[in-house]
C-alpha cells in the first residue's frame, strides 16, 4: 500500500483496466487536469466508483442504463468496457451494457430528466414482476423483477391491442410495451412525482488539520517517494502549481500531504521529497 483515501474528493484517472476487472488491478493516478500531488499505483477496479456519462443500451432501442449511474466494471477490451448496474428496488437484479471508454467517468454527472407530456398518464406495476415487449403482442425483451411493495412507475400516451407503450427514466431508461392487465393506471390528473423516489448526491468530505502546517505551491515537478531513500522508485510527483502541506523534515527529506487531504500515506510510509527541492 502506498496511499489511503480519506473520503475527501480526489481527482483520478483510471487506465490499463484488465480484461477481467473483478480479478485484476487497473492503474490509478490521482490527477486529472489540474495540478496535484499525483500518486501512481494500482487498484482493484471494484474499489473505485465508476459512473456512466451517457445512456448505454442494454436492449437496443428499448432499455438503457441511464447516464450518471454508478456501475461496476465487469469486462474490458482494447476500446470498450462492459458494466453492470444493480437495479434500484429490485430483487438483486442487474443489467449489463457495453460502450466505449468515454461512456464512463470517475466523476458523477447530473442525471438527465425525461420530459413527460402533459397528456401522459401514469402507470404502476400491479405485481412485483412485469414483462416488457418490443411491440404490441411482440417478443419479451426484458423482465423487471422488483421487491414486494416496490412498484416501478411508467408513463404513456399510447395504447394498442391490450398493450401500453411504457416510458420511464430512473437508473434504467425504458421505452417498451407492457400488457395493460399487468398495470394499474393512475387517476387522471394524479401527480406522478409522489411515486418517484428521491435521488441524493454524495459530496466528498471536507477535512482540515487541527494545527495546520505551512502550505506551499510547487513551481516545478518534484518526484515523491514512499521512503526516505533516493534509490526508491518514485510513487508519484508533485505537479507544478500544486499546493501541499509541509510536515516534518527528517535527515534531508520532507514529508508532505496534498492540501485537499484526499489521501494519506500508510502508517509505515510517507510522501517524501528531498528537502533540497522543497518549495519555499
Amino acid at each position: 500500500t502506498i496511499a489511503n483515501f480519506t473520503g475527501a474528493l480526489v481527482p483520478m484517472t483510471l487506465s490499463a483496466i484488465p480484461a477481467d476487472p473483478p480479478s485484476g488491478r487497473a492503474r490509478l493516478s490521482t490527477s486529472d487536469s489540474g495540478p496535484a500531488l499525483r500518486i501512481d499505483g494500482y487498484v482493484a477496479p471494484s474499489d473505485v466508483a465508476v459512473y456512466t456519462t451517457r445512456d448505454i443500451p442494454v436492449i437496443q432501442g428499448h432499455i438503457w442504463i441511464s447516464s450518471a449511474q454508478k456501475v461496476k466494471l465487469v469486462a474490458a477490451t482494447g476500446d470498450s468496457l462492459r458494466a453492470e448496474l444493480s437495479i434500484s428496488g429490485s430483487e438483486g437484479q442487474t443489467a449489463r451494457a457495453s460502450a466505449a471508454c468515454d461512456a464512463f467517468s470517475l466523476q458523477r454527472g447530473v442525471p438527465a430528466k425525461m420530459e413527460v407530456p402533459g397528456s401522459a398518464r401514469g402507470y404502476l406495476m400491479k405485481t412485483s414482476t412485469i414483462e416488457l415487449f418490443d411491440r404490441p403482442s411482440g417478443d419479451v425483451i426484458f423482465t423487471l423483477k422488483m421487491l414486494e411493495g416496490t412498484a416501478q412507475l411508467f408513463w404513456s400516451t399510447e395504447a394498442k391491442n391490450g398493450f401500453v407503450h411504457l416510458m420511464s427514466r430512473g437508473d434504467l431508461t425504458i421505452d417498451a410495451w407492457g400488457r395493460l392487465k399487468d398495470l394499474e393506471a393512475l387517476k387522471k390528473g394524479e401527480m406522478m412525482d409522489q411515486y418517484i423516489p428521491p435521488t441524493t448526491a454524495v459530496a466528498g468530505a471536507q477535512l482540515a488539520l487541527d494545527k495546520a502546517p505551512p502550505i506551499v505551491k510547487a513551481t516545478r515537478s518534484i518526484p515523491v517517494r514512499a521512503r526516505r531513500d533516493e534509490k526508491e522508485k518514485p510513487v508519484g510527483e508533485i505537479e507544478a502549481g500544486a499546493e501541499i502541506y509541509l510536515l516534518e523534515t527528517v535527515a534531508g527529506w520532507t514529508n508532505v500531504l496534498p492540501k485537499a487531504l484526499g489521501m494519506t500515506p500508510p502508517d509505515e510510509g510517507g510522501f517524501w521529497i528531498p528537502a533540497s527541492e522543497t518549495p519555499k
